[in-house]
This record gives C-alpha cells, sequence and structure tokens, in this order.
C-alpha cells in the first residue's frame, strides 16, 4: 500500500510544484498577464508541436498504436457531451451558461497533464500512448467545442473553416510530422536530436508553472452554483462513470492510465478562449479552470491510488 501511495505522489506531486511556483511567480509580480499569455503562445507555437513530434518519433508506433484505445475514448467523449448537454439544459436556462458547462466538464486538460503523469509513473517509452491519443483527442475536443458553443448562440457552426482551423493546429502538424518520420523510419542529426530532446523535456514544466501564472482567485465569480457543478462533473462525476468502464473494457497499464488522465485531468486551458470567441460565459469557464487545476492534483493523486491498488497498471 505504501509503495503505492509513493508512485501515486511521484506522478503527481510535480505537477503541483510546477503550478505552485507559476503561483509563486504571480505574487512576486515577476510576469505579467500580458507577458504570460506572450509565453503561452511561443509554448503553443513552438515547444508543444516539438513535444507531440518527439514523442511519437522516438516511439515504435506498431506497439502502441491501439486503435480501440482511440476509438473507445473518443466513443466516451461523444457519449459525455451527449448526456452532459442533457443534463444542463435541464437545471441552467441561460444558452450561454449552458454551452461554457457542457465544455468545461467535457473538455479535459489532457495535453499539459497527460503526457508528464504517464511520464512520471512508466518512463518515456510511456509517452507514446498518451501523444498518439491528443493527437485524436484535441481536434475531437475543438471540433465538439465548435459545435456545442455554436448550437446555444443559436448559430450554425461553419465545417470548413473549423476544419481548416483544426489541421492548422500545432500540436496536430507535430504529431503528424512525428508520423511520418516513425514509419519512414529517417532519422535525426545529432544536433537536431539534441535541440528536439531539450525543447521536449522542458515544454510540460513551463506548460505548468504558465497555468500557475494565470491563476487567479479573484476570477472565481459568484456563479458559484454553475461552477461547483463545473469542476465535480470533471474531476469526480466523469471518472467515476468512465474508469470503471475502462477497466471492464480491458484496459491496463499505461492505456488505462492515458484514459484516467483524458477523464480526470482539469478543465483545458483552451476552453477560455473559445468561450470568449463564441459569446459563451467567459467567467464561468475561466473559474472552472482556475478551481479545477489546483483541485485535479488532490483528485488525480486518488483517482491513480485507487486503481494501482486494484492492479491496474
Amino acid at each position: 500500500m505504501i509503495s503505492n501511495v509513493v508512485i501515486c505522489l511521484n506522478a503527481v506531486l510535480p505537477l503541483f510544484i510546477y503550478i505552485v511556483i507559476g503561483i509563486v511567480i504571480r505574487k512576486t509580480g515577476m510576469m505579467t498577464d500580458k507577458e504570460n499569455k506572450r509565453l503561452n503562445k511561443v509554448l503553443f507555437t513552438f515547444f508543444y508541436p516539438v513535444l507531440m513530434f518527439d514523442n511519437i518519433y522516438s516511439a515504435d508506433l506498431s506497439s502502441v498504436f491501439d486503435v480501440r484505445l482511440i476509438i473507445f475514448a473518443m466513443t466516451f467523449v461523444a457519449v459525455s457531451v451527449v448526456v452532459i448537454s442533457f443534463v444542463i439544459v435541464r437545471i441552467e436556462d441561460d444558452n450561454a451558461a449552458r454551452g461554457a458547462m457542457i465544455q468545461a466538464i467535457y473538455r479535459s486538460n489532457f495535453v499539459i497533464m497527460g503526457v508528464m503523469v504517464v511520464q512520471n509513473i512508466f518512463g518515456k517509452e510511456g509517452t507514446p500512448t498518451a501523444t498518439l491519443m491528443a493527437t485524436f483527442i484535441v481536434p475531437f475536443y475543438n471540433l465538439i467545442a465548435v459545435i456545442v458553443l455554436e448550437k446555444f448562440r443559436g448559430g450554425k457552426a461553419n465545417t470548413g473553416a473549423m476544419l481548416v482551423k483544426i489541421a492548422r493546429n500545432p500540436l496536430i502538424l507535430g504529431a503528424l510530422v512525428g508520423v511520418v518520420f516513425s514509419l519512414a523510419n529517417l532519422g535525426l542529426p545529432k544536433s537536431a536530436a539534441d535541440v528536439v530532446d531539450g525543447m521536449s523535456s522542458a515544454t510540460t514544466p513551463m506548460a505548468l508553472i504558465t497555468l500557475g501564472v494565470t491563476f487567479d482567485p479573484s476570477v472565481i465569480t459568484a456563479k458559484r452554483k454553475n461552477i461547483t457543478i463545473c469542476v465535480l462533473g470533471r474531476l469526480g462525476i466523469v471518472p467515476m462513470i468512465g474508469l470503471p468502464i475502462a477497466a471492464a473494457m480491458g484496459f491496463r497499464g499505461a492505456a488505462f492510465v492515458t484514459l484516467l488522465i483524458m477523464m480526470a485531468s482539469p478543465t483545458a486551458v483552451s476552453s477560455y478562449p473559445m468561450a470568449v470567441s463564441m459569446d459563451s460565459d467567459a467567467e464561468i469557464a475561466a473559474s472552472a479552470i482556475m478551481l479545477s487545476t489546483p483541485l485535479s492534483c488532490l483528485t488525480l493523486f486518488v483517482w491513480l491510488l485507487i486503481y494501482k491498488s486494484m492492479g491496474l497498471y
């Protein structure tokens, strides 16, 4: 039991420490919100694609590509959105709030949290499973978000423009280049490989630190009921329903932990700018991120410990 606790702590504690470092940076005034946004843009444009590329390029795709895992994950997300929408429509009257709440519950911060947790548990050999999952889940999240938010603002999603935007996503491009290099068995010069390795290693710590810098308790508004529902749904109800199903389906090891992080990580940071741009309730979106992120360090530990004790990874 003690060894299981240590393994789960080692998986989650680094995330918490990086976020705390970011909070300290914010408190000391060493970085402004504007500077933090610029750094986030740099990470998203340059570092994340390299991380995605490196994790896939350095893997044996034939051994980690699990069609069943990807189909299960996408099916679970799609069914979750339908169920969440059914519930939210009946407990909330405002359409702007409805869209924000649905997105906050189904859309997890899988890219930032997933790779690091899987790597902390399984080492670098486990990360391609999480990276390949992100290659499919990230555009799927975006696709559903556009459809949901357009529906609740009374519009119609522009499918063509949406697909072009998804295709230009740096994360997707980085992953696709990694697939090409891996399948074609193309090598990198040592100097380039060293740069890729260095940038890849720095990506998740920097992303978590910037997440900590973003943390502002004052953003958590008076809409406590809405926010509580979002956080409880994202960190508690979704994994409580989804993880037993994943276990019953026979997923184990890195595949199961990848699903666990997808289901139990906090609300995606990208849900806020999308809520702003599509006339959804930005206060609810921001508050769900602010509250679910630090709380997830505790809830992730609990979920990991439960299923580690059951021998699922």
